[in-house]
């Protein structure tokens, strides 16, 4: 299915809205990139990012939490997308995390490093 004009839209503003104050958050060796977001026809949103890798050891696991907001700026939820497997040095994590709270703009709360459970 080929994205509307304003579903881009929509989605290059959610990217550049995005950015917020977490950097402080990554762990170390970790780095985000390309936010996005984008509305299916469903209703429900697709929020990506590339979250790579740049120890030279592997990743154990990862977690991305985004904060959701209205047009007014008010926080009106969370969610978080998890990777339970290890991620090697180099490689890079192409999330995605579902929701169906429809917002305005997001950001990426926290990044953390999640202990693997076999």
């Amino acid at each position: 299915m080929k994205p509307s004009v304003k579903s881009l839209l929509i989605a290059a503003t959610l990217c550049l809205a995005g950015h917020g104050a977490w950097a402080q958050s990554l762990p170390q060796g970790v780095s985000i990139k390309d936010l996005n977001a984008t509305r299916q026809a469903d209703g429900q949103w697709i929020i990506t990012s590339a979250v790579s890798n740049h120890r030279n050891t592997a990743v154990a696991g990862l977690s991305v939490t985004y904060a959701l907001y209205d047009a007014q700026g008010n926080e009106i939820g969370r969610v978080t997308g998890q990777r339970d497997t290890p991620l090697a040095p180099g490689d890079t994590w192409q999330s995605q995390t579902v929701t169906t709270t429809n917002f305005a703009r997001f950001s990426a709360k926290e990044i953390k490093e999640a202990p693997v459970h076999p």
